[in-house]
């Protein structure tokens, strides 16, 4: 099978889109963690900055929100509610089922 440069820049795009939120809810369950420095959310290197940049998004979705030192932010309600309907639909720890993700709105990511 082979696929025309169209389906393959769609594959791509659809790719990229994926990687994209899939790195934001890296950010989003770092937060939850807890425990990081401000400099890892507002620091000078290249990944500081795209963390910021997802930290932006975040906060305007309304998932995160700024929180008082020593945390540099904190989840929202609707960022617990979301976190926990991950979980619902693919589980956590080592036993991960994404057979369900289709119903989870990655769009508030």
């Amino acid at each position: 099978m082979v696929l025309s440069s169209g389906a393959m820049s769609d594959l791509l795009n659809n790719a990229r889109d994926l990687r994209t939120k899939l790195h934001r809810l890296e950010v989003l369950l770092e937060i939850e963690k807890g425990g990081r420095s401000r400099s890892w959310f507002a620091g000078k290197t290249a990944e500081a900055r795209e963390r910021a940049a997802v930290i932006k998004r975040l906060t305007q979705t309304g998932l995160v929100e700024t929180a008082a030192p020593p945390a540099a932010f904190r989840l929202t309600p609707e960022g617990r509610e979301f976190l926990q309907d991950v979980r619902t639909k693919v589980g956590s720890g080592d036993a991960l089922d994404w057979s369900r993700a289709d119903e989870i709105d990655f769009s508030k990511l």
